[in-house]
């Protein structure tokens, strides 16, 4: 029987959330567009929540004892990774172009990678600064639809502090991630966070709204909001955090660059729109920069393998 090495499944893991949330865009294009912020927010997350509660239940005060034990570490995921990020990406589509919105999150993988030299001493090298250049290019030609006179209409305005904030909160999430506490397996460590998360969300979408309910539901609402709970949220942050503890932030990073390629690629499948040499040359360009970045985690697998099988020297 073939077994998958565990370095390869981490990168099927990030492979698979980068899907996820190009199909996100997909969905929120097409069924949840103009839904108030934190509502679509805690209800994203909202039934994930339960279930998970519902799943772990004879765990629970395990689960809070290692809460109570790291506070400052689960606040601060939860915070950045189920609140802020997914909250103010809705508000900045809401309050900004998309071209400034996607301009700003097209920058996060390049400042995650400077983050992890920063914070966790990750090597760069030439195949990792090759991997941002090439990814963060490639995003670009995508965002811009290959017309780079798309790059005069940027201006920053106030407007864009809810981008801003949303692009620096992911790659906040990302570098912190591993903070996360080794007594908490994967699944358990996103029901502690998604719960937090939850319990944030409530009082904000109350006072956004005046309400918990979910949005006026029709199929394409319903259908939206459940893919939305169960893929982009659970399975796609589930996969990312796998990965990421595999082969660190630093490597991961230029997987983002691949959301606006699977959100092209599933708008031209499912949305019928149509497909444009602009979408060949950014695929092109972030598939580059991945086989660049698997090029360096390769190199970083066989340094730390030499490490292992250095004999160690006595003392004289």
């Amino acid at each position: 029987m073939m077994t998958i090495a565990p370095q390869a499944r981490a990168h099927v893991a990030l492979l698979f959330a980068a899907l996820a949330w190009g199909g996100a865009y997909v969905v929120g294009r097409h069924g949840l567009a103009g839904e108030p912020a934190a509502a679509l927010t805690l209800w994203r997350w909202g039934p994930g929540a339960l279930l998970l509660l519902a799943l772990y239940a004879r765990h629970l005060p395990r689960l809070a004892g290692v809460a109570r034990a790291y506070p400052l570490r689960i606040l601060t995921l939860s915070a950045l990774g189920v609140v802020i990020y997914p909250m103010t990406l809705f508000l900045a589509v809401s309050h900004t172009t998309a071209l400034n919105a996607s301009l700003y999150l097209a920058v996060t993988p390049g400042l995650i990678v400077v983050l992890s030299r920063v914070f966790h001493g990750a090597e760069i090298g030439l195949f990792g600064a090759l991997s941002a250049i090439l990814g963060m290019a490639g995003a670009l030609v995508l965002i811009v639809r290959g017309d780079p006179a798309a790059l005069l209409d940027l201006s920053i305005a106030w407007s864009d502090r809810w981008a801003i904030l949303s692009a620096l909160a992911w790659a906040g999430y990302c570098v912190a991630l591993p903070l996360k506490p080794a007594e908490l397996g994967e699944v358990p460590f996103l029901t502690v966070i998604t719960v937090v998360g939850v319990a944030a969300l409530a009082p904000m979408a109350y006072a956004e709204g005046g309400t918990l309910l979910p949005p006026p539901l029709d199929w394409t609402t319903g259908l939206s909001l459940a893919f939305f709970a169960v893929v982009p949220s659970f399975l796609a942050y589930l996969t990312w955090n796998s990965g990421v503890a595999r082969v660190g932030p630093s490597v991961s990073a230029v997987y983002n660059n691949l959301v606006p390629v699977f959100g092209g690629l599933l708008g031209v499948l499912v949305l019928h729109e149509p497909f444009e040499g602009y979408h060949l040359v950014g695929g092109g360009l972030v598939l580059l920069g991945l086989a660049a970045n698997l090029r360096r985690g390769a190199a970083a697998q066989r340094v730390r393998s030499a490490n292992q099988r250095r004999p160690v020297s006595g003392d004289a």
